[in-house]
């Protein structure tokens, strides 16, 4: 069976994330005795593949298939096997980089993401769900469908890169189109599944017409939307047409997605703890601050603030993934008491919330040239990563 505390397992990923970047963050002041390129893929590799795909499994288990399905399918030992290679995704390219291990551990990863993404999709298949649950679920197929598509892109990578072409426009557009699918379509797309499944379940009102409509266009939009990613590159003029097609839709999208919210939703969900309401709302205005940066990065004057400024983008990749995808989760499992309100959580999702704003302001700051300061950075980094660790401490029921 699939246990409610393997969600600490998840978490710990997270922490380990966490650490990572606070030490990214101090290698100026501290000596790291690991190459810092190596350090930033096994950064990115755990977030991904550790704490969103292993919390994302769990949640996906748990909310939309029964015990004997999990049981069937071997759910579990998925999990297990996962956290396995997941531990080897993080030594091997902390130590090496891209090198034989860390990609015999990520063909790997893929394989068994393959099982557990085709055996899902075969169980909810057969699943009894009633009709408010169809369109949550939706989202969700959708988002598996877009990651299995993005799991081709990484054998690409892998060709050019033998091929000598690292640095390359052509490398880079193929890395960046991998991310956007796993950012934009995969992860997203299954968050915001679980986001109408929780205001289904707490019948929580929204204009449902609206919503499909949003569901139509922000599907539509996400593989056109990948040429926003190309727009600081030298064939950007090319693709100039297909970039303003994707931001008219996704702004469509966002407009319809603004309006089918109920007006009151802070003082619908006002029942819920003050640590949902922050995590949820934040994920929300995340979500919608994101799609309009995501947006803004189609005009010419703001190209070297999205594709060459390094503070900014850190800042935008932060709150897509902190943002945009793990608050929800971490409001999923309050919700669900997989994280019991005890003090230890609640201190630490103070942390992990105040870190999150402090890094993001100062990177921004940053970006703009009117704040450098290292080490409130590098306060803020640990300030998550102590967030992170009094949810792990805290003691589960």
């Amino acid at each position: 069976m699939m246990k409610t505390k393997w969600s600490k397992i998840s978490l710990i990923f997270f922490l380990l994330v966490a650490i990572i970047g606070t030490l990214l963050r101090s290698v100026a002041y501290i000596p790291i005795p690991l190459k810092y390129l190596n350090l930033v893929h096994a950064h990115s590799h755990t977030a991904f593949q550790g704490w969103v795909y292993l919390i994302m499994m769990l949640l996906l288990t748990k909310t939309f298939l029964t015990d004997h399905q999990v049981e069937k399918g071997r759910y579990a030992l998925q999990f297990k096997l996962t956290v396995f290679i997941v531990v080897g995704v993080l030594i091997s390219f902390s130590l090496q980089g891209y090198g034989l291990y860390s990609i015999i551990f990520s063909t790997l990863f893929q394989l068994l993401n393959y099982w557990f993404v085709f055996r899902f999709l075969k169980d909810v298949k057969k699943g009894d769900f009633s009709e408010k649950y169809q369109f949550s679920l939706k989202f969700v197929k959708t988002g598996l469908w877009y990651g299995l598509l993005s799991t081709l892109l990484p054998y690409a990578i892998g060709i050019s890169s033998a091929k000598g072409l690292n640095g390359t426009d052509t490398y880079n557009a193929l890395v960046y189109s991998f991310l956007h699918l796993q950012y934009n379509g995969w992860f997203l797309f299954v968050v915001l599944g679980l986001f109408f499944y929780y205001m289904n379940k707490k019948n929580i009102p929204y204009n449902k017409g609206f919503a499909n409509r949003f569901y139509w266009l922000f599907t539509i939009g996400v593989i056109p939307a990948v040429s926003l990613s190309f727009l600081g590159m030298d064939f950007s003029e090319s693709i100039n047409l297909i970039a303003y097609f994707s931001v008219l839709v996704l702004v469509l999208a966002l407009v319809y997605f603004i309006l089918m919210l109920p007006k009151h939703l802070a003082s619908l969900i006002k029942e819920s703890s003050v640590w949902f309401r922050s995590y949820f709302l934040g994920f929300l205005i995340s979500f919608v601050v994101k799609t309009v940066l995501q947006c803004f990065s189609v005009f010419p004057f703001l190209k070297d603030y999205a594709f060459f400024n390094k503070p900014i983008i850190i800042a935008y990749l932060h709150l897509s993934l902190i943002g945009s995808i793990s608050f929800l989760f971490l409001a999923l499992l309050i919700e669900k008491k997989y994280l019991p309100l005890n003090m230890l959580v609640k201190v630490g999702s103070a942390f992990l919330l105040i870190g999150f704003v402090i890094t993001e302001i100062v990177l921004v700051l940053m970006g703009f040239s009117l704040l450098y300061n290292q080490w409130i950075l590098i306060i803020g980094s640990a300030a998550m990563a102590l967030g992170v660790l009094f949810m792990i401490l805290s003691r589960t029921k």
